[in-house]
């Protein structure tokens, strides 16, 4: 639902327009990347969490090639992408194979940014 960085920071490198807009050569701009994947028509209710839009019959991250970009794009995407993604995957794997995660029903995490979001009350959470 959140991406681990939320702007990307670019340079232009040629006078270009986009959207209409004139940008000039050497002008800095920031990417929004928690705006960016939340657009429609790309996403079908962007702000449901809902895993399965990733599996292949709907493929929802694959409707543009920026749709879904939490580690960036093209030649700038993340060189630890892969290492991170496997990281978070074998620390779950061993966490849930000995305990289980609890949280209130209907819990909604209220989310705040520093150099990533987080949730602003801790994350209340019961671990059995």
């Amino acid at each position: 639902m959140n991406a681990p960085v939320s702007v990307l920071a670019r340079q232009a490198i040629k006078d270009t327009e986009i959207d209409g807009r004139y940008i000039p050569d050497g002008t800095r701009i920031m990417l929004g990347i928690y705006p960016s994947m939340r657009m429609e028509p790309w996403w079908k209710n962007p702000d449901v969490f809902d895993p399965e839009r990733f599996a292949p019959d709907r493929a929802e991250d694959q409707s543009h090639k920026f749709a879904w970009v939490p580690f960036g794009g093209n030649v700038h995407k993340c060189i630890g992408m892969h290492f991170g993604a496997m990281e978070v995957k074998a620390i779950l794997h061993q966490l849930l194979l000995r305990n289980s995660l609890h949280v209130a029903p209907g819990y909604e995490p209220p989310i705040d940014y520093g150099t990533g979001p987080f949730p602003a009350d801790g994350l209340p959470i019961e671990l059995r």
